[in-house]
């Protein structure tokens, strides 16, 4: 008789614990930044790309529209957001600013829109955001990973 309470009892436990989550074991996955809390949300960051654009003897060049935008490819297919966009000043700076996930996607494309405005007409050009020139400028705290800044010069060539 005991052993059948038992037998009943612990089917009863165990069936009640399965339906509350309890798990038996657990191994804590982890990633670069240390374990991985597994909760709801998406780790992020605020970014800032900013740079120098010249020409090709270094002459800064103003006017020249520069775009951030993310990419993802897949099998299929290429999709591209669009996240920022800022000309240059008379310095030829520019600086951009997103929040995302990673800086790994992120490109900055840069376009001579005025023409011969600028003291000539350049090609367009289109360059991968460096994730390991980021520098980080904000302590970040839960999913909030901070803020970076990276720094990228564009060198444009003049159309022929």
């Amino acid at each position: 008789m005991k052993v059948r309470f038992n037998r009943w009892y612990n089917a009863v436990l165990t069936a009640l614990l399965s339906m509350l989550g309890y798990g038996c074991s657990f191994d804590e996955p982890m990633d670069e930044y240390g374990p991985i809390v597994l909760e709801y949300g998406t780790p992020h960051a605020d970014y800032t790309v900013k740079g120098q654009v010249t020409d090709e003897s270094g002459t800064p060049v103003q006017g020249i529209k520069t775009s951030l935008k993310i990419v993802y490819s897949d099998e299929n297919d290429k999709n591209v957001y669009g996240l920022d966009s800022v000309q240059t000043n008379a310095s030829g700076n520019y600086e951009l600013k997103t929040v995302s996930i990673s800086a790994r996607d992120l490109k900055v494309i840069v376009e001579d829109i005025d023409g011969e405005a600028n003291g000539g007409e350049f090609l367009s050009d289109t360059l991968d955001v460096d994730e390991k020139k980021a520098v980080q400028t904000k302590e970040g705290e839960g999913w909030y990973r901070g803020a970076f800044e990276i720094t990228q010069d564009v060198k444009l060539k003049k159309k022929q």
